[in-house]
Formats: structure tokens, C-alpha cells, sequence
């Protein structure tokens, strides 16, 4: 990724961490960008097939790094 690109991405992932947040995961980590792209680990508390990550993330996936719909 430039420099650029990186800068986007960021920006991207922040809206939807801050999305998430405000949805439930008030603990919903920090990503990380790099030249290879947008990587975001959850913390053992999160769990993707909870029903509040589920609602957080349908909520939120316009905002999703990798394109939601």
C-alpha cells in the first residue's frame, strides 16, 4: 500500500471501530495498517458469533475495511 492508500485505510478503519464501540464493543481494539493492508485482531472477550458482535457488525459494515456493502 502507499502511503496514501495507508492513510485512506486508516480513516476507514477508524469509523468502523468507532462504529463498533458505539454499538456494544465499547473494548472493539484499535486496528493496525501497514504497506500490507488493514489487520484487526479481537481480544479473547469478543466473540464473532456473540449476538451483540453480530448486531454491532451488520450495524457497521458499510464502514468495514475490505468493502461492505
Amino acid at each position: 500500500m502507499t502511503a496514501a492508500q495507508q492513510r485512506q485505510a486508516t480513516s476507514q478503519a477508524l469509523k468502523f471501530v468507532a462504529c463498533m464501540r458505539s454499538h456494544g464493543l465499547p473494548t472493539f481494539p484499535d486496528p493496525t495498517v501497514n504497506a500490507n493492508g488493514v489487520r484487526q485482531r479481537l481480544p479473547a472477550g469478543i466473540t464473532p458469533k456473540s449476538p451483540v458482535f453480530q448486531s454491532a457488525q451488520q450495524a457497521c459494515r458499510k464502514f468495514q475495511p475490505g468493502g461492505g456493502p
